[in-house]
């Protein structure tokens, strides 16, 4: 992508970032710490307290945070609106109705606004204030959602009284800045999919960006566990940590903590640290004669680590609440073992290998208990966690894909929208790129974008003969292609996505022969034809989905609406490593939302490859089938047709013990229909 000029960008909320205490100013930090020289931002914000002075400072090379203090007045009518509420926090709920009495605050951010290419509102609190000096020249409108904030403050607040009021004045806020917005940030796909139910809101208008954690400030051995044990004077016992805000389901999560982890378990230490442990009193615990509880109050940062280093497994007995837990990233990027309820790891990917023990409440006291006696599947879990917080909640690496995302669409605001965004994940094999981007340089419609996403040593920015074609080359060290086709797919902009695989040959009328299955709008996808030779020679490994139609979706040739795509979320992961039936999985999702017709007019060829390749060999391929019992798992009836359609059982040697492999890591019950099958595959 061509490179233009920078655009100045606007963040706009009602609270500071420094110091980046609790899951609000730390989101803002790292978002928006490192999204790129071409985009030089200010944070206009403003203290929750009284006190404070105006600030202006500089929290990274491109980030500048500027803070005006709020006038007593504000204060003063806030205060009685509060009392109104019983006492609940409503500052920010109600600020676009008392922003008046600070008009410092109000005339700086319309004047930044002014000047702004792009405009962020983090939170929709601010948005009402300068809403009608939006778009008076080219601007991006953005808005960074922390939560669903209208769903999340009816709950909170809805009183039947004034607090209902309150409520439906951030709903009526965040559905018009939704509805106004030309992109929406949402923290994880429950997120995106509320939005979606309560706001209408077509799901492709909204990007999830996660929350995260500054992975190179997290790190764990041996020696700084036994350090930090000995700074915080632990002893031998085994030290179990939650952290927490003061914030209602946190507490809530503490109180079961102290009232029911720590008596059934009086051998290990419990740390309950941060902010939550305002709401509790040390001394009125052991009174109650539970004295394995260890209540820090608000840490430093020093201090919080130093407890990350030494715990040996970390708690998220959350029980309500929305978004994701923050504190869940801090765990795993220490490679913390961690247990925790569902609604605690809402939003976050657990990962191709196990990165968290989920479990009920009633089973906490027994899973804590087996992790500690466990130390092999303790540090399983440990070493998994660490690494999908490297591939995936790494602040460094998200704030840097989201700088690219804003610049792509600020840059593009003008332009029309592709009808398709070709999609290639791409590995060692830029001859075979060069020969498909010849094929698609040919192609007889030309509405079309090009995401590449290259994981190879080295890249290979596409050359000068392609620059009539619009190309995104992303060149990245984080390996596996369904990864990669859901990191093009987070900036692709067509309609449809077109999925195919680097060392294909489209023919020259792959895309304009797509389009007439579109015009129907019930049909959500198009299977391609895939086409190979060499179907009879032993020592090649050939690529077709003929005679599997309907059933394989095999993603050298699949066309999917992006809407829909976003609908289901995309590529599930879990299919990683190695990457299996992640197409197939996405395919049978997605005929829930509509038809996908098999097109032999829609054709591509993929070479066959030489099993002398060790990527293609008998041994490396058959390994893949462990993917299936995850199949299996998610689809247990469409599942059954595709075992008995391809018949692996019979036919690949391998098939039955690496499916019983991936049964048991996927914790999958092989029944009595499969087992009758296997027996003679193994015979």
């Amino acid at each position: 992508m061509t490179q233009h000029s920078s655009f100045q960008v606007t963040v706009l909320d009602m609270q500071p970032i420094d110091p980046p205490v609790g899951g609000g100013r730390l989101r803002l930090l790292g978002l928006y710490h490192g999204i790129g020289e071409n985009l030089p931002t200010t944070y206009i914000g403003t203290y929750d307290w009284e006190g404070e002075k105006y600030r202006k400072h500089r929290l990274s090379n491109t980030l500048e945070e500027i803070d005006i203090p709020l006038s007593e007045k504000h204060f003063s009518v806030c205060a009685e609106w509060r009392a109104r509420v019983g006492g609940k926090t409503i500052i920010d709920s109600c600020f676009n109705l008392l922003a008046h009495h600070s008009p410092e605050f109000v005339e700086t951010a319309l004047s930044k606004v002014a000047e702004s290419d792009i405009v962020i509102f983090s939170h929709p609190w601010v948005y009402p204030l300068v809403k009608d000096k939006l778009r008076v020249r080219p601007q991006l409108v953005v808005y960074d959602s922390h939560n669903v904030e209208g769903f999340l403050r009816t709950s909170l607040l809805d009183d039947g009284a004034f607090g209902t009021e309150i409520a439906k004045n951030v709903v009526s806020i965040e559905y018009e800045l939704c509805q106004n917005s030309d992109l929406i940030l949402a923290c994880s796909h429950e997120d995106r999919e509320l939005f979606h139910r309560l706001y209408n809101l077509p799901f492709s208008k909204i990007a999830v960006v996660p929350n995260g954690v500054f992975t190179d400030k997290i790190y764990k051995s041996d020696s700084l566990k036994q350090a930090a044990r000995k700074k915080l004077g632990v002893g031998n016992s085994p030290l179990a940590i939650f952290l927490g805000s003061s914030y209602p389901p946190n507490v809530e999560a503490a109180s079961f903590i102290i009232e029911k982890l720590a008596p059934a378990l009086p051998h290990v230490k419990f740390a309950i640290c941060g902010g939550v442990g305002g709401n509790f009193n040390q001394r009125e615990i052991i009174e109650r004669n539970i004295h394995n509880v260890i209540i820090t109050g608000f840490l430093q940062e020093e201090e919080k680590l130093t407890y990350l280093a030494a715990a040996d497994l970390a708690l998220n007995p959350m029980f309500s609440g929305s978004g994701t837990n923050i504190k869940m990233f801090d765990y795993m990027a220490a490679s913390l073992p961690v247990i925790s309820t569902p609604i605690g790891v809402r939003g976050i990917f657990q990962g191709s290998e196990p990165s968290f023990l989920i479990c009920t409440q009633e089973k906490f006291v027994n899973s804590i208990e087996s992790l500690l006696k466990d130390k092999k599947s303790a540090e399983a879990y440990g070493a998994a966690a660490r690494d999908v917080v490297e591939r995936k909640y790494s602040w460094q690496l998200i704030s840097k894909n989201l700088g690219l995302l804003l610049y792509r669409n600020r840059l593009k605001l003008d332009k029309q929208r592709p009808f398709f965004s070709v999609i290639i994940p791409t590995y060692e094999r830029h001859s075979k790129l060069k020969e498909l981007l010849d094929c698609l340089q040919k192609q007889v419609f030309k509405n079309f974008e090009i995401i590449i996403v290259d994981q190879s040593k080295t890249s290979c920015k596409p050359v000068q003969e392609y620059s009539e074609l619009d190309i995104l080359y992303i060149h990245t060290d984080i390996k596996g292609a369904v990864t990669a086709r859901n990191t093009a797919a987070f900036y692709a902009r067509g309609e449809v996505l077109a999925f195919t695989d680097d060392d294909c040959l489209p023919q020259l009328d792959w895309l304009n022969n797509t389009i007439k299955y579109f015009e129907n709008k019930y049909v959500v996808g198009v299977e391609g034809l895939i086409v190979s030779d060499k179907l009879e020679d032993s020592n090649y490994r050939p690529v077709t989905n003929v005679g599997f139609e309907g059933i394989g979706f095999m993603t050298a040739n699949l066309l999917l609406r992006r809407e829909v795509f976003m609908a289901v979320d995309g590529f599930d992961e879990c299919f990683e490593n190695p990457h299996f039936r992640e197409d197939t999985d996405l395919g049978w999702r997605i005929c829930h939302y509509g038809k996908i017709p098999f097109a032999h007019d829609v054709c591509v060829f993929h070479p066959p490859h030489l099993r002398t390749d060790i990527r293609e060999s008998h041994e490396q391929r058959n390994r893949f089938f462990e993917k299936d019992a995850l199949l299996m798992k998610k689809h247990p009836e469409r599942y059954r047709e595709l075992f008995l359609r391809e018949a692996q059982y019979n036919r690949t040697p391998g098939f039955c013990e690496n499916l019983l492999r991936g049964a048991i890591k996927y914790n999958v019950e092989i029944d009595n229909f499969y087992l009758c099958y296997l027996k003679e595959g193994d015979q």
